[in-house]
């Protein structure tokens, strides 16, 4: 049968019969023909791509000669690639770009978000099919909405998940092109809805010292529990759904160095994260599960620092408070009487990451350390948005300048202008000058540095008057020495 093959696949057996992964111990390789039938068909660029067919061999060979003559067509240009695609609602390829990012990684929320942001313009702009996706429809709609209210950072998020949409449809060939790709966005920092800012060490500490006292209780977190999550948020950096997944088995408390380690599934970057734990927030934590456990009824509360492999222990901040974690900062905040928003700006839930990293930079923490202990990708995210400098800050810098003094005035005397005392004086025709400078005195009274082992001596003047002969002579300046009357005085032309 020309053009149709079925591959050998290679699969592994335990010593039962049943099929398990390739490297399992005592498996055994068995290398078999598989029961569907392939082909390879060129794609638009006329390069082999194989394709499943079917099982049986007729019908699989009938299917290959068709797809291969529908490949010459489209080759031809006797028939548009994308027709299938165009004619099935637009609707349809969104569900399946949804299923596309759970399958690429992103994670239900994210994936919801995207999904809705889309789903919003296209019903805004009354796109029905691939065809009807225009720029300008895309790019009125969301001017429309800014006027409405919509701050541009906002607008800039629909944008991106409208283009990211646009972006998978041309790559998954259901379009030729992305028609959004020339769409930019705008300036958010012209249009700031919602600056956060740093919280002070005294705010910081108020707040804690407040909520550890409060008989108030959040969605499951009583005041205790609040104010071990705000000093581990403003010590790690950590954001609130990373806070949220944290167990007792999630820290390393007695290791020589003591760490908490970061799941990849919760990593924002979806890479597994260990970062190092101040030691002050170590002795912290430490007594905190102490005392968690000894109230505790749940078995499952480990108190032991090491991380249990195969248990599966209670989260150290349950419910549903990651929801609502900026409504129950500013709750505590005013309990604390500390302004949510000042000049700098408001404080919510992720201000305790950026008072982390603002603490990091105004220790002197070098910039490539504090990006890493930030996780950021760049370094101009760890320093431009989340550090945070204020006036006292900006005082701190230029005391640190040195100040600028007067320098002590050398003596010029090759010159003639200024004394031994760096007085300075003129010379003219009716030459004045106090009575002491009436001899003009060109040898300096400086003591001489000390020689080194190997420095050549340098001849003295007397040494010069004994070898020369001549009663004085005037060292060389901006002019050449000169020799004469000792009282002479400059004559240099300014």
């Amino acid at each position: 049968m020309a053009g149709t093959y079925r591959p050998t696949i290679i699969r592994y057996y335990d010593s039962q019969g049943r099929q398990v992964r390739k490297g399992t111990p005592g498996a055994r390789r068995v290398r078999e023909k598989s029961k569907t039938f392939w082909g390879r068909v060129p794609d638009a660029n006329g390069k082999l791509r194989p394709v499943a067919l079917c099982d049986d061999a007729d019908a699989a060979e009938d299917m290959l000669a068709a797809m291969k003559q529908r490949a010459k067509r489209i080759a031809r240009g006797d028939i548009d690639p994308f027709e299938e695609h165009r004619k099935r609602p637009l609707a349809e390829h969104l569900e399946q770009f949804q299923s596309a990012l759970l399958a690429k990684g992103a994670t239900l929320k994210q994936a919801q978000q995207v999904f809705s942001r889309c789903q919003k313009i296209i019903d805004a702009c009354g796109f029905k099919r691939l065809a009807d996706l225009w720029p300008s429809t895309v790019a009125n709609d969301l001017r429309e909405r800014r006027q409405q209210g919509l701050g541009i950072q906002t607008s800039n998020h629909y944008l991106a998940a409208i283009k990211s949409f646009a972006n998978w449809l041309a790559k998954d060939r259901r379009i030729p092109t992305n028609p959004l790709t020339h769409l930019g966005k705008l300036n958010p920092k012209v249009d700031i809805r919602h600056e956060r800012r740093a919280l002070t060490q005294r705010e910081l500490g108020g707040l804690i010292a407040t909520v550890e006292k409060s008989q108030e209780t959040f969605r499951g977190l009583n005041g205790s529990t609040r104010a071990m999550l705000y000093r581990l948020a403003a010590m790690t950096g950590l954001r609130a759904s990373e806070l949220a997944s944290l167990t007792s088995a999630s820290f390393e408390l007695a290791a020589h160095v003591p760490t908490v380690t970061l799941e990849a599934s919760y990593s924002k970057h979806r890479r597994e994260d260990v970062l190092p734990l101040h030691p002050d927030l170590v002795a912290r934590l430490h007594q905190w599960l102490t005392e968690r456990k000894q109230h505790s009824d749940e078995q499952s509360v480990i108190l032991s620092m090491d991380r249990a492999a195969g248990a599966n222990p209670e989260r150290l901040f349950p419910g549903t408070w990651t929801e609502k974690a900026a409504k129950m900062l500013r709750n505590d905040l005013d309990a604390a009487d500390i302004p949510y928003a000042t000049d700098y700006g408001v404080a919510d839930f992720h201000s305790l990451r950026h008072t982390f990293i603002s603490n990091l930079a105004a220790g002197g923490v070098h910039p490539k350390l504090a990006q890493q202990l930030a996780r950021h990708s760049t370094i101009t995210l760890t320093m431009d948005r989340y550090s945070h400098v204020g006036l006292v800050d900006l005082n701190a810098a230029l005391e640190s300048l040195p100040v600028a003094t007067a320098p002590e005035m050398q003596s010029m005397r090759a010159t003639g202008t200024t004394d031994q005392e760096a007085t300075d004086f003129s010379c003219t025709k009716s030459c004045t000058r106090p009575v002491q400078l009436n001899c003009f005195q060109p040898f300096s009274t400086v003591a001489a540095p000390a020689l080194s082992e190997n420095e050549k001596p340098r001849v003295s003047p007397s040494q010069t008057q004994e070898n020369t002969g001549l009663i004085e002579a005037h060292p060389a300046g901006l002019e050449p020495a000169t020799f004469g009357s000792v009282d002479r005085c400059s004559i240099q032309l300014s």
